[in-house]
């Protein structure tokens, strides 16, 4: 476009078309439009990425503590199936987060309210404090996956923003190539100045 608006017989020629300062303004409008929507994206994504980092940490470090103490619970409480069954560990170990946020929050707050298993889980060091703190780190981790989930979303607005934008400067620049071959088929080399190739 700018190569179009510098060179005077070109902008002639392309004005006869409909091609006027009116239609380069839409076009930088279109151009500016979509160049900031790359870039929003970018940001959202890099922002996006940052995000899941910290989280898929924070949910690593969690579930390992989870793993281990639900391990132990289950050797130490093998002849106490009720027990299993109030601390939510009878059946396979949790694979989906959600399912995994219930089990861990069922898991240590037992432990921090019932006297019982507290006396029971002391011989593997389990303590309401241990449990307390998991808790916290749940909180945390529920903190980073709610944010996870909106970088997410802003993300994917982003991309969609950023495709629509992108669609509508290609149409634009369909529309000018078309019209900047016509307006200049006499003269082939005045298009190569646009960068359109023209066959020889």
């Amino acid at each position: 476009m700018t190569n179009a608006e510098t060179q005077p017989k070109v902008k002639a020629a392309l004005a006869e078309f409909g091609v006027d300062d009116a239609k380069f303004t839409e076009g930088w409008q279109i151009y500016n439009l979509a160049k900031e929507n790359w870039e929003l994206n970018k940001q959202e994504e890099s922002e996006t990425r940052l995000v899941s980092n910290a989280y898929h940490t924070a949910y690593g470090e969690l579930e390992m503590k989870f793993k281990r103490h639900r391990d132990l619970s289950q050797i130490l409480c093998k002849r106490d199936p009720d027990i299993l069954i109030q601390l939510g560990v009878k059946g396979r170990f949790p694979t989906k987060y959600n399912e995994f946020f219930d089990k861990v929050k069922l898991f240590y707050t037992t432990i921090k309210t019932d006297t019982a298993i507290q006396t029971k889980l002391a011989m593997i060091k389990l303590t309401p404090e241990i449990a307390t703190a998991c808790l916290a780190e749940l909180d945390t981790l529920l903190g980073l996956r709610a944010e996870f989930d909106r970088e997410m979303g802003e993300s994917q607005a982003a991309t969609v923003s950023k495709n629509t934008a992108l669609h509508n400067l290609s149409d634009w620049m369909d529309e000018f190539d078309t019209l900047a071959k016509v307006a200049l088929y006499d003269t082939p080399q005045r298009l190569e100045v646009l960068g359109i190739l023209v066959k020889s």
